[in-house]
């Protein structure tokens, strides 16, 4: 496996040189890069259908909210030939996504009569991402400004912070009439996250289109999707909110134990994005 590594490497530095004495050209730019993202854990929503069953609850859920993100980048393109180029983007991303909890469980009283308890919670996670996003960019057709990119975009993420809503409501059915309910609200901000990877690497597929394209000028609308290669756990260790979140328990040291061993799931997240990039090139130069 090795040997063929060093094959390919070789094979494709040997084509890559080749390619550059025909035609080479060096541009430098800045990019912006909106879009939506969002934690996706396959375990915590079986773990949550499991649990409902295992309790007897009417209703354990955990649904994932896409946040706004954005990016600001440097951009480095070597164009090789007429149709094929190679991008480098180095910069920073503001991630931002939301995870939603619901649990309604029934207690039963005397008779008929009932204890309706309501949980709705919302986790956000917040971070700062340094991202290199390594691009081979090739025009489908030739002499037109159509382009499809991949690529590989490797992440590192400063410390990351959880925000936590969580409402607890307690409503009494009695003789069909429903006594006035009693809600309680917990809030805690800033939490620190301290479990989690912070290395992320996934793979970028696009679509775009060049505009206003001249000899040393260029900008790049582009369409593109994430799709991770990597995972994390994401909780925190913080005595304090581990003593009084809920639903949020999941992101606690505490409850991902607890929900794992449970359950049999494990608790791991992976990051999506969809994002719309503008490049602009400001400069350019024919070697």
């Amino acid at each position: 496996m090795e040997r063929l590594f060093k094959i390919v490497l070789l094979t494709a530095v040997f084509g890559i040189s080749i390619l550059s004495e025909t035609f080479a050209q060096i541009s430098v730019g800045v990019g912006l890069n909106p879009g939506l993202g969002y934690l996706r854990s396959a375990g915590l929503k079986d773990a949550a259908s499991i649990m409902k069953s295992q309790n007897g609850d009417q209703q354990y859920s955990y649904r994932t909210k896409a946040g706004v993100q954005i990016g600001f980048h440097a951009v480095v393109q070597y164009r090789l030939t007429h149709q094929l180029s190679l991008v480098a983007m180095p910069g920073i991303r503001f991630v931002h996504s939301s995870i939603n909890g619901l649990l309604i469980k029934n207690d039963p009283l005397s008779g008929s009569n009932y204890l309706e308890q309501k949980i709705t919670s919302t986790a956000t996670l917040i971070g700062t991402q340094y991202q290199l996003p390594l691009l081979a960019k090739y025009y489908i057709i030739p002499d037109k400004q159509y382009f499809a990119t991949a690529g590989l975009c490797f992440s590192y993420s400063s410390p990351m912070k959880l925000n936590s809503t969580e409402d607890s409501t307690n409503a009494y059915y009695i003789n069909n009439m429903v006594d006035p309910s009693s809600v309680k609200r917990l809030e805690n901000k800033n939490i620190k996250l301290d479990q989690y990877n912070p290395f992320q690497m996934g793979m970028l597929l696009g679509i775009g289109t060049s505009v206003l394209t001249g000899y040393r000028h260029n900008l790049d609308i582009e369409l593109s999707y994430y799709i991770p290669f990597t995972s994390s756990n994401y909780y925190t260790t913080n005595a304090s909110f581990s003593s009084q979140a809920l639903l949020n328990q999941a992101f606690t040291q505490t409850g991902k134990q607890n929900i794992e061993s449970a359950t049999g799931k494990s608790l791991h997240y992976n990051m999506h994005m969809i994002n719309l990039t503008v490049r602009y090139l400001i400069y350019s130069k024919v070697k």
